[in-house]
């Protein structure tokens, strides 16, 4: 019984010393890098719909404007629309305004030099002060607009008669004085002929193109038209010289 419980000995501890052998070595430092890498993994896994899900937030915002954007491209738009409206303005509005001011006052220093002008060259003889002396006449410009009857009344108040042209050179000298005035030409209606306030044809040509009743002329800067009587113009009185006023 010792012989065969020795010899069992033997063979179990050579069956052993086997199995030791065929068992792989594996090293304390090998296990830790296998699980540090086996955390690495998961963590990565873990962060990875969190990384998918900021890349949809990041594309999103990329792709549509914030509320605030938004807001500030409102505030811009506005501006632009008050910047539009106040460029039309000036460009339109201001310089019409300004247009008929200046013609104003270039009307009135026109006026004014050529009368000076004309009382140093052609002092024919003695007008009344503020009168213009030409050739043999008086001329009292005004103005002062008012229509053709009311005209007529303040020239008779100034003992003379609303403008009235004898010949081509006095209508050359007219226009020169740059001023739309009323002369002493009308008529009953559209069709009828035109007179002097003394009864007499008038021969002069009237451009007569608009429509409506326009039976009172007046001397534009280069031609005689017919008006509307009670629109309101400048007027010339005239007066012969030597008569007083």
């Amino acid at each position: 019984m010792n012989n065969q419980g020795a010899t069992y000995a033997e063979l179990k501890g050579v069956k052993n010393s086997k199995r030791q052998k065929r068992k792989p070595k594996v090293s304390k430092s090998s296990i830790s890098m296998t699980e540090q890498e086996l955390t690495y993994v998961e963590l990565n896994l873990q962060n990875a719909p969190q990384n998918l899900h900021g890349n949809k937030k990041n594309q999103r915002s990329k792709g549509s404007p914030s509320p605030s954007e938004k807001f500030i491209a409102g505030i811009l738009g506005i501006i632009c629309l008050v910047l539009m409206s106040t460029v039309v303005t000036m460009i339109i509005v201001t310089p019409l305004s300004t247009f008929l001011k200046n013609s104003t006052v270039i009307q009135e220093q026109n006026y004014a030099s050529l009368t000076t002008r004309l009382q140093k060259e052609c002092h024919c003889g003695h007008c009344p002060k503020d009168w213009l002396t030409y050739s043999n006449n008086c001329y009292y410009t005004s103005l002062e607009k008012k229509s053709w009857k009311e005209s007529l009344i303040s020239c008779a108040t100034k003992n003379s008669t609303l403008l009235y042209i004898d010949n081509e050179e006095e209508t050359k000298f007219l226009m020169s004085l740059s001023i739309i005035s009323w002369i002493q030409v009308s008529r009953e209606g559209r069709g009828r002929p035109w007179k002097w306030l003394n009864g007499s044809t008038c021969k002069l040509q009237i451009t007569d193109k608009l429509p409506g009743e326009h039976n009172c002329a007046v001397q534009s800067l280069w031609d005689i038209r017919a008006e509307d009587c009670q629109f309101p113009n400048a007027y010339h009185c005239k007066n012969k010289l030597g008569i007083k006023t």
